[in-house]
């Protein structure tokens, strides 16, 4: 009789334990419920296809539990001419010509948008995505961050990528991080010890820090220590491009969303409201440099416009010259793509083959395409998870419209 009570006793201490983790991490009193995004997310990312909309609800949503802070449509907006077409697009991948329709079956595409001559080729949505929905770009932020930086050495706020990132972030000063040249952290090569995927530390302790405990991620990213030296290896890592979006506030003496307000929406003329999540409500929160921008399809291809157009708008040159090749080509030589697996240039991927193409990348199938030889823009929303189409199959996909777009003469 007694082990049975003793059995009982550990049941039910157990149930409350649960129970106590569960209300401490998902807090359903509170407005501002974080764990609960990502676990809906997580949750979504690994159920049925049937329920693939369940993803892409969480994304078009992303405002919902987390705090996050607004970027308004610049008052002199740029509007895309439109010149629509069918796509009659075939391409060929494992031996077989395939139609588009099945790059957007396999890729769970939720929106397609391309640019050609600085006019809207083509766009389709599926399931509730719409032209007006805010969908999260997931690790494609980075590449908003990174252009900044190449604004940022234009206008003179910036010296030198060279220059150590303590020099305009203080709260890094005596950090492996404020060690390290602001070229090398562009570079992911910051040599820092923490990891994407394998190792620790590693994102997932990063996000629980950030997202449950409310840290700021800069407080976070200071702790690291230093793994190898600066410039000497490729190591994708979130922190890297926080970091860098806090060498903009940092050197501007402003918030961040105020710099990405003046010289992404405003300089560029961006015709959508946007939001960027952030670790905190109110003005202290610090945004995610590094993810969680959500913005509609258009204003996600504006930015590969701006490389089109070679960093120049409304007739003005807004990065430095040759920025767009230093920002779209490998630096080193760690950085080269594979035959199978993208190389990286600074805040951007580069295809294997490419002939002119890099791209902006974010998690469950966000891109933006960027094909200077054919002058061509593709954006994309998606909701995949993995086993739907491979790089490859995109790779040949997005060649495939551009060149539909812009044949050879």
């Amino acid at each position: 009789m007694k082990w049975i009570l003793r059995l009982f006793g550990a049941l039910l201490v157990g149930f409350l334990a649960i129970g106590v983790f569960a209300a401490w991490a998902f807090e359903p009193w509170s407005d501002t419920r974080p764990l609960r995004t990502w676990s809906e997310t997580l949750r979504a990312s690994i159920v049925a296809d049937g329920d693939r909309e369940a993803l892409a609800d969480s994304f078009r949503n992303w405002d919902r539990d987390l705090p996050f802070g607004v970027l308004k449509a610049a008052p002199r907006s740029h509007a895309f001419p439109r010149s629509p077409r069918e796509l009659d697009v075939g391409y060929g991948y494992e031996g077989e010509s395939r139609p588009l329709a099945a790059y957007l079956d396999r890729a769970k595409v939720q929106g397609l948008l391309v640019l050609h001559g600085g006019e809207v080729a083509f766009e389709e949505y599926r399931g509730r995505t719409t032209a007006e929905s805010r969908y999260h770009l997931w690790s494609a932020s980075k590449s908003f961050t990174g252009t900044i930086i190449g604004m940022a050495l234009h206008d003179g706020t910036i010296e030198s990528l060279d220059d150590p990132v303590e020099k305009y972030a203080s709260q890094f000063q005596g950090t492996a991080y404020g060690e390290t040249s602001i070229r090398h952290v562009m570079m992911m090569s910051s040599g820092v010890d923490f990891f994407h995927f394998k190792g620790f530390p590693d994102r997932n302790w990063m996000y629980l820090r950030a997202f449950r405990l409310g840290q700021d991620l800069s407080n976070f990213a200071a702790e690291l220590g230093r793994r190898v030296p600066g410039g000497t290896d490729f190591n994708y890592l979130a922190t890297d491009t926080h970091v860098l979006s806090e060498v903009l506030s940092g050197a501007y003496g402003r918030p961040y969303l105020e710099v990405v307000q003046e010289k992404l929406w405003n300089g560029l003329g961006i015709g959508g409201d946007a939001i960027w999540s952030k670790h905190a409500r109110g003005p202290e929160g610090i945004p995610y440099g590094h993810c969680c921008l959500a913005t509609r399809l258009i204003d996600f291809a504006h930015l590969g416009e701006f490389y089109l157009r070679d960093g120049i708008w409304d007739g003005q040159q807004l990065v430095p010259d040759g920025w767009v090749q230093t920002a779209g080509m490998p630096g080193a030589s760690f950085q080269e793509p594979t035959d199978d697996e993208s190389g990286y240039a600074m805040q951007f991927w580069v295809p294997p083959g490419s002939e002119g193409e890099f791209y902006g990348a974010g998690a469950f199938g966000q891109y933006v395409w960027i094909d200077t030889r054919r002058k061509v823009v593709i954006a994309q929303f998606a909701a995949q998870i993995p086993g739907d189409a491979e790089e490859a199959e995109r790779n040949a996909a997005f060649r495939a419209i551009a060149e539909a777009v812009s044949p050879p003469r």
